[in-house]
């Protein structure tokens, strides 16, 4: 990641952000319960955020 990292990460947060937004939104437009879909879309940056920063890493030690 270099000098960037800082970038990187807010551009992760950001796409996770709406990948968290998105699925909680259509978890609630299918009849899901509010609460229920706040906790999909908090599982969807959740797993988002996990699986983005550890590509990044593994790209950012892949190219040292």
């Amino acid at each position: 990641m270099g000098s960037s990292q800082g970038l990187w990460v807010a551009v992760i947060a950001t796409a996770g952000f709406v990948v968290g937004i998105v699925g909680g939104a259509l978890a609630w437009m299918g009849g899901t319960p509010t609460a229920l879909a706040v906790l999909v879309g908090a599982g969807g940056f959740a797993g988002f955020m996990t699986l983005a920063l550890a590509i990044a890493n593994f790209l950012a030690r892949a190219q040292s």
